[in-house]
């Protein structure tokens, strides 16, 4: 069931069990204009409960536009525990999602990129590479859904 969208703007939720890495990003996301909501949460587990009641209150599951941010260390479910029942789920398959790792890995991203995450990446280090990665991840969902008038110029897988 592939997800179709009402709003022409996603909710953004940044899952980091880090208070100052999840302030970052949403400052990141503001500065750059986006009329989006942002939901910050600590843990793989507050994220799936967050998304099971969110289906719970929509008019029609596949009409919630998301895009996940997930941090790979947090206690309880890791980021890859989290992305696996993300992408077992039948909506929550289709949701892009970003995967935070400490590593480039080849082993680590290719099993990132198995599980179905959009992108897997380091964390941005500068505010500015930060904002350049929330702005990408923001195009490449309005490009999939049919919102962006231009292309991003950085490609995603």
């Amino acid at each position: 069931m592939e997800p179709t969208t009402t709003s022409s703007k996603p909710t953004i939720v940044l899952v980091d069990d880090d208070e100052e890495d999840r302030m970052l990003m949403r400052m990141a996301l503001e500065s750059i204009g986006l009329e989006s909501s942002v939901v910050e949460l600590e843990s793989g587990e507050h994220l799936l409960r967050y998304l099971t009641e969110s289906l719970g209150a929509a008019p029609s599951p596949v009409a919630i536009p998301w895009i996940v941010v997930l941090d790979k260390f947090m206690p309880g479910l890791s980021g890859f525990d989290t992305l696996r029942q993300l992408k077992s789920h039948e909506v929550f398959q289709h949701i892009p999602v970003v995967l935070f790792v400490n590593t480039q890995n080849k082993n680590e991203i290719d099993l990132c990129v198995d599980l179905g995450a959009m992108t897997c990446t380091s964390k941005p280090l500068s505010f500015d590479d930060m904002k350049e990665l929330m702005k990408t991840v923001y195009d490449h969902w309005q490009e999939r859904f049919g919102f962006s008038k231009q292309p991003s110029s950085v490609n995603l897988q």
